[in-house]
């Protein structure tokens, strides 16, 4: 499970997922838009549709897919961009002005921006409220049994 994406300051991506870190040489957009392309989407069209739907002005959270929410900590337009997936926190704790992030695979990190992260879980949290409400009507059939109109839950 991913549970963050950072670039450094030599412009190297690193992933850490599931207790292991990937190092990639290539900008944060190309491996988001990877990771979209299986969603038949890319990274500009789920920015834009997100903006629209809930009304975000700045720091997009980018749905990838179940597992996959990541939480933009620093936007890719930074040069230290931060990302963290919202599905791989197991817990957090406030401590003034920094959060100490504690992960599912028992991966910890700091980061100094709490506000931010407050305000991504918040908005992720709308996201997924989003998705579940959506799925419910997706698993609902009416079919025309005979002049009847009849509904399926499937």
């Amino acid at each position: 499970m991913y549970n963050y994406l950072l670039r450094n300051k030599d412009l190297i991506l690193n992933i850490q997922v599931s207790n292991k870190l990937i190092l990639l040489d290539i900008p944060i957009q190309r491996h988001l838009n990877k990771l979209l392309k299986n969603q038949l989407t890319n990274l500009q069209v789920r920015e834009k549709t997100c903006k629209l739907v809930f009304n975000f002005k700045a720091k997009i959270p980018i749905y990838i897919n179940q597992d996959i929410l990541l939480m933009c900590i620093k936007s890719y337009r930074s040069v230290d961009c931060l990302y963290i997936n919202y599905h791989s926190v197991n817990s957090f704790s406030k401590i003034n002005k920094e959060i100490i992030i504690n992960f599912v695979d028992n991966h910890s990190m700091k980061i100094k921006d709490s506000f931010t992260f407050i305000e991504q879980m918040k908005k992720c949290e709308q996201i997924i409220s989003y998705i579940d409400k959506e799925s419910v009507f997706n698993k609902w059939i009416i079919s025309d049994l005979g002049g009847k109109k009849t509904v399926f839950l499937v």
